[in-house]
């Protein structure tokens, strides 16, 4: 039977505080009458559990005397020819609380004494883990935890175990030094099994959004880019294809699922104590450096089922005490079909700010589903490309604004992989944890913005991540690209060269350009050195390079191509660097870079 049921049984049982010790319990008339060579008798009695139910396997102990007796089927024991006066007994059984009584001189009667008593169940746990948020999450060993008696110490895991409970409510209490301590209730209806299990407990840091303290918000995923895709219906092909869906990549908390209409903010009703509009139970969250370009935030959303109850929240990391602050009124939506929603950023220019956009716990099941997460000076429409200012009239094909590239943030890493290796092509269903994946091995298409123009991409080949051209004829163009991948870069003595680690397929040539522009809008189309290993390289139109590599596996990375690029003009400046793929000749098929490595030193 489960202990869950069980705990609703007892609750009318379960009185005063919880012994995690011996308990002295005196069950009977403890004066000292105790007199001397009054001769030997018998103590009996019936023990019980806490529902009055006769006990069995009882052990019955005197303190003084080698004398014991064990409870039979009817909870019946007998201690014979026990010296009468004041004696201790003791009754212990695995998994009920240890009873203590005494007897005195004046409870026996012709030489018999009755002692009666009833245990309590106490073979629950709490357990959890504590997590040091000043130190990155790593767990901590020597929190203490207690429920108002002695503490257990958390082990080199940060893992406590509190034992030997009766089911009861409990309020845990974490501390640890000068951190300020934590407390979580525990209800009965939280032992399930006989076990309470807590979620992680981040000690050293006061939480502004719930389970994120200010250390984990200032080292959350950056929001670098300007917009954010998610879902994986092509209603809009290949802009919003499965294969460009890279908003579930980025960081989230609470009860979230990615479908086909988008990722989705579900409600976590395992979080949740009642209806809360003030705390987001689901959300995703990220860092994001706030200017003149992209002050406007525009959230293309619907729901399934509703209304859902939701909002974005920022915090402002600048202040002396960062708080997680509403863009308004809670929304109220319900809605199958996509909606823009806006806002107002301005009052965090110049400002690096958390944003969170997510549901709260209504007391319905809601689903809030995001299509895209956009930022630019002003509103954006529906699923158009970003509002702003084209670079120049040769790069305007790339539709990428100059408020783009100025409102790109800088990019904090140096090296990125275009292999996958978790598979997501077995499985539908199972892109998504690839994707997610792409976070730990540092994956290009996590790491650098996608823009998919006329065409889609291959994001699990064996071979590396690759964006391609369209098939066909009579597209041929090497100033309007396909597809490109790009990024910011703070240029300095550690990252002044760029190797691309790169192959193709098929008997014909790729076209491609890594295109450079600073924040003041200069272009160049960079081209790679005289050392860069390719089996065909030359210089295309209009800055393009021309290339033909087809050898490179994950087994031999040495095969691939190699293009090696000088940065060192861009020292002590930012650059975003823009990779594209062109159709650059009629030869009917796709034509792809495939990435197995990108690398800045």
């Amino acid at each position: 039977m489960k202990q869950k049921t069980k705990a609703k049984q007892l609750t009318a049982y379960l009185l005063g505080v919880c012994f995690l010790a011996f308990s002295n319990i005196s069950c009977s008339n403890d004066e000292n009458n105790n007199g001397a060579n009054l001769g030997n008798g018998d103590v009996s009695g019936i023990i019980t559990d806490d529902q009055n139910a006769p006990l069995s396997g009882v052990t019955v102990s005197v303190n003084d005397v080698d004398i014991s007796s064990t409870t039979d089927a009817s909870g019946s024991y007998l201690l014979k020819d026990l010296p009468i006066g004041k004696h201790i007994i003791t009754f212990s059984k695995t998994d009920y609380q240890t009873v203590s009584c005494t007897v005195a001189p004046n409870q026996w009667n012709d030489g018999v004494a009755n002692v009666s008593t009833s245990m309590r169940y106490a073979a629950a746990k709490i357990t959890g883990r504590v997590l040091d948020a000043q130190n990155g999450k790593q767990p901590l060993e020597g929190a203490s935890v207690s429920i108002g008696g002695d503490p257990v110490l958390t082990n080199s895991e940060g893992i406590y175990t509190i034992t030997q409970l009766p089911l009861d409510n409990y309020t845990v209490t974490i501390s640890y030094g000068d951190y300020n301590p934590v407390s979580k209730e525990v209800k009965i209806d939280d032992f399930i099994d006989g076990i309470a299990q807590l979620p992680d407990i981040n000690l050293g840091g006061e939480e502004i959004l719930p389970g994120l303290t200010l250390g984990d918000l200032k080292t959350c995923t950056p929001w670098m880019y300007n917009e954010y895709r998610g879902g994986r219906n092509a209603d809009n092909y290949p802009q919003f294809d499965w294969s460009v869906d890279y908003m579930c990549t980025l960081d989230m908390m609470g009860n979230w699922e990615e479908q086909n209409e988008g990722t989705t903010m579900r409600v976590d009703e395992s979080k949740s104590n009642g209806v809360d509009y003030d705390n987001l139970n689901t959300f995703i969250y990220g860092r994001k450096h706030i200017t003149e370009d992209n002050k406007i935030l525009t959230v293309f959303a619907r729901t399934h089922q509703g209304p859902a109850i939701w909002n974005v929240v920022v915090v402002d990391l600048s202040e002396a005490k960062p708080q997680a602050k509403k863009l308004g009124d809670n929304i109220s939506f319900q809605d199958g079909s996509y909606k823009n929603f806006t806002f107002d950023l301005s009052a965090y220019i110049g400002k690096d700010v958390v944003i969170a956009i997510g549901t709260y716990y209504s007391g319905e099941w809601v689903q809030l589903v995001l299509r895209r997460i956009s930022f630019a000076p002003e509103a954006v429409n529906g699923l158009a490309w970003l509002p702003g200012s084209p670079i120049n009239d040769a790069l305007e094909e790339l539709h990428m604004t100059q408020e783009m590239v100025r409102a790109t943030m800088p990019n904090e890493r140096q090296s990125f992989t275009g292999i996958t290796t978790y598979d997501g092509r077995k499985d539908r269903d199972e892109y998504v944890w690839a994707y997610r994946d792409w976070n730990k091995t540092g994956h290009v298409a996590a790491f650098w913005g996608l823009t998919s123009i006329t065409k889609d991409c291959d994001v699990f080949t064996n071979e590396g991540y690759t964006i391609k051209t369209r098939g066909g004829n009579g597209i041929v163009s090497t100033s309007k690209a396909e597809s490109y991948l790009y990024s910011k870069f703070a240029i300095n003595d550690n990252n002044q060269k760029l190797t691309l680690r790169a192959r193709n397929f098929g008997s014909h040539p790729t076209y491609f350009k890594l295109i450079a522009i600073t924040d003041d809008m200069n272009v160049k189309y960079l081209q790679p050195n005289s050392e860069s290993q390719v089996s065909e390289l030359s210089e295309g139109p209009d800055g393009t390079i021309k290339f033909r590599h087809f050898n490179g596996d994950t087994g031999h990375p040495e095969n691939y191509g190699k293009f090696v690029f000088d940065l060192s003009q861009y020292k002590g400046k930012n650059v975003t660097l823009v990779l594209a793929v062109y159709k650059g000749e009629e030869n009917g098929d796709e034509n792809k870079v495939t990435i197995y490595s990108i690398d800045l030193n």
